[in-house]
C-alpha cells in the first residue's frame, strides 16, 4: 500500500498528494479502457477523442514530473 501511496505523493517530506499525478494516472487508465473497448468493438471511439485523452494524460504526468524536478533543484541545502 505504501508503494501506491508513494506514486500519488508529490513530496514525501510534506506528505502532499499531487492532483496532476492523480489526474494523469486516472486519465491514462481511461485511455487504456477506451482502447480495449474500441479494439473489441464494444463501442466505436472517435480517433480525435482518443488522441485528446492521451495527450491530456501525458501532459499531466509530464507537468508533475517537471514540477518535482524543478523543486528538487530549487531546494536550499541545509548543513
Amino acid at each position: 500500500m505504501k508503494f501506491i501511496s508513494d506514486i500519488f505523493t508529490e513530496d514525501k517530506t510534506e506528505n502532499k498528494y499531487s492532483s496532476k499525478k492523480t489526474l494523469g494516472i486516472i486519465s491514462g487508465i481511461l485511455v487504456c479502457l477506451a482502447f480495449i473497448g474500441d479494439d473489441f468493438h464494444w463501442f466505436t471511439l472517435n480517433e480525435s477523442l482518443f488522441n485528446s485523452m492521451l495527450i491530456f494524460s501525458a501532459t499531466m504526468l509530464g507537468v508533475s514530473a517537471g514540477a518535482s524536478t524543478i523543486k528538487a533543484f530549487a531546494k536550499k541545502k541545509t548543513k
